[in-house]
């Protein structure tokens, strides 16, 4: 398993995707803040449209490109005189989505509407590793070839009533954050610390991968230092800079994200969990984990099975 699988792995992301807009210019779009662990987020996939956000440049998207707000910032999308914007509406209909027009006479753009909930440790880990705005430009075919195959079948699929379209647009938009997070991580420069900054730099994936690959391994600065190819100080002072916490606080998170994940899924008792992480001490575990999470293991697994979170 590749690096930025085996990274995804540890956390739940849910994508729900939920309208189409079919709106002709002029028209505005305007989204307000949302709540913390949702991030909002708009795939362009005919015409264009202006994107306005609090503290950022207006962007231009074009049909085939994608803007998330991780942080869940509200934000405006809109095409011709805010001012003479017609009311957009709901309109009836079955379907997979629902469907909003307006009454505008100029250029048309068709947008998919959704968002992508962090639940637990990828809210803490994920959402600060990204930027306030992330777009991803797949109308550069070229670059992207898999992003844009993606847009253009949720276009399809989403473009009138076919049979089993339900099911096929919610498996189609599971796939969408990897492939968003592909996109983004090979055509940005990541100037955010976290995870990602970290995953995106040739220099120093190989020590996130081994982190990965056996997070149970009580790896030093040296071995990390010796994958990378580095020596010691140079590799903990780039790590610390471009990933804003030592190697050791990366490794510690990593592994509760791991224990988070198997005790949802039932992978044994907890004292099982510990040693699969690391943890020859079920009590050290006990602490570390609690310190992380804000509570205890046993009952990070009960809470979270009676409030039926996914595995």
């Amino acid at each position: 398993m590749d690096t930025l699988s085996r990274l995804l792995s540890l956390y739940t992301i849910r994508t729900s995707l939920d309208i189409r807009c079919e709106l002709a210019a002029p028209w505005v779009l305007d989204e307000p803040a949302a709540t913390p662990g949702v991030a909002p987020f708009h795939v362009i996939v005919d015409g264009g449209a202006r994107v306005d956000a609090p503290g950022h440049d207006a962007l231009y998207l074009a049909a085939g490109d994608v803007v998330v707000f991780p942080g869940g910032s509200a934000h405006r999308l809109h095409a011709g005189p805010a001012a003479d914007a017609l009311p957009i509406r709901a309109l009836a209909g079955d379907g997979p989505l629902q469907r909003k027009a307006n009454d505008g006479t100029g250029p048309g753009t068709a947008i998919l509407c959704g968002s992508f909930v962090f639940e637990g440790a990828a809210r803490r880990a994920l959402v600060r590793a990204l930027p306030a705005v992330m777009v991803v430009r797949a109308s550069r075919a070229g670059d992207f070839p898999g992003l844009h195959s993606l847009v253009r079948l949720l276009q399809h699929e989403t473009a009138q009533v076919r049979p089993g379209g339900d099911v096929v647009v919610a498996q189609l938009s599971g796939a969408l954050f990897a492939l968003l997070l592909r996109a983004w991580l090979a055509g940005t420069q990541h100037d955010a610390p976290g995870l990602f900054a970290v995953l995106a730099d040739r220099r120093l994936g190989n020590a996130l991968a081994r982190m990965l690959e056996a997070p149970e391994r009580a790896w030093k600065v040296e071995d990390l230092a010796d994958a990378c190819h580095m020596s010691r100080a140079t590799f903990a002072r780039l790590f610390a800079r471009l990933c804003g916490m030592p190697p050791a606080d990366m490794l510690t998170q990593l592994r509760m994200a791991r224990a988070a994940r198997a005790l949802l899924q039932g992978e044994g008792a907890v004292g099982d969990v510990a040693l699969a992480v690391g943890y020859q001490s079920e009590a050290a575990f006990n602490r570390v984990f609690k310190r992380h999470y804000g509570i205890g293991p046993g009952g990070y697994r009960r809470t979270a099975h009676q409030a039926g979170l996914p595995d």
